[in-house]
C-alpha cells in the first residue's frame, strides 16, 4: 500500500519548486536581479526569496554579483556540461534520422568534422531498390560533399580560412570545384540559405542536400544530409528537401543545448 505525503513532504515539496522558480528566473534574466525583484517575479515574499537564494548561493547555483544582485551560478554549467558529455549523438539523432529517411525515401547520413575530412557516423538507409552506400566510419572530402560544404560554411572565418589553405580541392567529376576563390563563394552562398548542395560534385549521378548541427557552444562540429540518385533527387525537389534536412539538422542542434 503506498504511504500517503506528509504535510511535512508537502511543504518540502513546495520549497523545491520555490527554489527551482528561482533559478529559472534568474537564468533566463538578461541581467543580475536583486532578491526583491526575483520576490516579485516569483510572486512570493521577499524573505523566502531572499533565504532561497542564499541557499542556492551556498550550493554554487546562485553567484552574488554587488551587495544586493545575483546571477547564475557557475555550478550550473558543471551540471549542464555533465549532461552534454553524456549525449551520443548518433543514438540521440538515430530517430530524426529515421525519420528524415522515411519522409524523403531517400538514405540520410550524419558525419562529424575529423580533422581535415568528414567521418561518416550515422545513416538511416532508404528502403529503394537504388540508393547511395557509404560505410559507418569511412570518410570523404570536405570540398565536393554537402555535409563537408555545410560544415566549412559555418565555421569561424580565420578557421574556415586555414582548412580551404591545407586542403587539396581533389576533383572527383567535372562538376567538383576545384578553384579556391569559387568553392569560397560557394561556402557564402551556404551560410546564406543554410543547407549545402553536393550537385554530382562527389560521384556522378548523384545529389546530396545537407546541413550543419551545431553543439551548445554554437561550433558546426557535425551535419546531416539526404542523398540519391539525381533522377530522383532532381533540382525542382532540392528546396523542399532542403526544408527538411535544415528542421532535422536544427531539431538535433537544439537537442545538444545550442541556443541560436
Amino acid at each position: 500500500m503506498a504511504s500517503l505525503a506528509t504535510p511535512q513532504d508537502t511543504n518540502l515539496a513546495q520549497t523545491v519548486l520555490k527554489a527551482l522558480d528561482i533559478l529559472e528566473c534568474i537564468a533566463f534574466a538578461d541581467h543580475p536581479l536583486s532578491a526583491a525583484k526575483v520576490a516579485k517575479l516569483c510572486n512570493m515574499s521577499r524573505p523566502t526569496a531572499y533565504r532561497l537564494i542564499c541557499t542556492l548561493a551556498t550550493r554554487g547555483y546562485v553567484a552574488q554579483e554587488d551587495d544586493t544582485h545575483y546571477r547564475l551560478g557557475t555550478q550550473v554549467l558543471t551540471l549542464s556540461q555533465n549532461v552534454l558529455d553524456s549525449l551520443d549523438l548518433p543514438e540521440l539523432a538515430r530517430p530524426y534520422l529515421r525519420h528524415l529517411s522515411d519522409i524523403t525515401h531517400e538514405t540520410v547520413y550524419l558525419s562529424i568534422l575529423d580533422d581535415d575530412e568528414i567521418l561518416y557516423i550515422g545513416k538511416a538507409e532508404s528502403s529503394q531498390s537504388v540508393r547511395t552506400h557509404a560505410k559507418i566510419g569511412s570518410r570523404n572530402l570536405l570540398h565536393c560533399t554537402a555535409m563537408g560544404k555545410a560544415i566549412l560554411a559555418f565555421l569561424p572565418i580565420e578557421e574556415q580560412t586555414q582548412l580551404l589553405e591545407r586542403i587539396k580541392l581533389t576533383r572527383l567529376t567535372s562538376a567538383t570545384i576545384t578553384d579556391r576563390a569559387a568553392l569560397a563563394k560557394e561556402l557564402a552562398k551556404v551560410r546564406t540559405q543554410k543547407y549545402a548542395l553536393d550537385n554530382e560534385e562527389c560521384e556522378e549521378d548523384i545529389r546530396c542536400v545537407g546541413a550543419p548541427i551545431f553543439d551548445h557552444n554554437g561550433r558546426p562540429f557535425a551535419a546531416i544530409s539526404v542523398s540519391g540518385p539525381a533522377y530522383r533527387v532532381t533540382v525542382s525537389r532540392i528546396r523542399e528537401l532542403s526544408l527538411l534536412v535544415i528542421d532535422t539538422a536544427d531539431t538535433i542542434s537544439s537537442r545538444l543545448g545550442y541556443v541560436p
